[in-house]
């Protein structure tokens, strides 16, 4: 004995009826929701170009977007560059000078006194080491020393930034070459220009 069944018809796919309530308004949005793949925006290429001409494309096409839409930078002069450039904006600061490490790390250096700071004595001691061989081992000393600095002046600003910021740009090394650098040159030639006293708490 077959049991006989109320088959009911299947709606084909689509948008969800839409029942009015009491009021004769409509109950939901009338259609189903979209997947979050479906409604997020696409995004543009990711991957690397596989050749030279798609390269080129891609570079030519930031080119024509940055003539668009020029950064501050581009549209100032050369006195109102340098002034923002002596007073650290970082519109125009060089990669090398950008983030809160080196920020941090120009600070540390415009407030002590460090060997580096005795740096280009050291050139004309060489000078004379030419004549004067015996010197070459002292001329090596001295070098070795501003080594030794630069690394445990990278490693403190290192410390300094981990504790401040949660992170550092670069390492020990990377760190402390960029403070000795600035070392070495006079307060007054140095840019971003000294936004500290020397002796001042950093």
């Amino acid at each position: 004995m077959k049991l006989s069944r109320n088959k009911q018809p299947v709606e084909p796919a689509g948008d969800v009826p839409v029942e009015p309530d009491a009021a004769g308004a409509p109950v939901g949005k009338g259609r189903p929701t979209p997947k979050r793949s479906a409604a997020a925006p696409q995004r543009g290429p990711v991957t690397p170009p596989k050749t030279r001409r798609e390269a080129y494309a891609r570079k030519r096409d930031h080119a024509k977007t940055a003539r668009k839409n020029p950064s501050p930078a581009a549209t100032m002069n050369m006195t109102d560059r340098r002034a923002a450039l002596k007073r650290g904006d970082p519109s125009v600061l060089p990669k090398r000078d950008q983030g809160a490490t080196r920020k941090l790390a120009r600070d540390y250096v415009d407030s002590r006194r460090m060997l580096s700071n005795y740096l280009l004595l050291l050139f004309p001691l060489m000078i004379i080491s030419l004549a004067i061989p015996q010197l070459d081992l002292v001329v090596f000393a001295i070098f070795m020393l501003l080594l030794v600095e630069w690394y445990l002046t990278g490693r403190k600003i290192r410390a300094l930034a981990v504790e401040r910021f949660g992170k550092a740009d670069g390492g020990n090394m990377t760190i402390g070459m960029y403070a000795g650098n600035r070392a070495f040159l006079p307060r007054r030639w140095r840019l971003p220009a000294p936004q500290v006293q020397r002796g001042d708490s950093v």
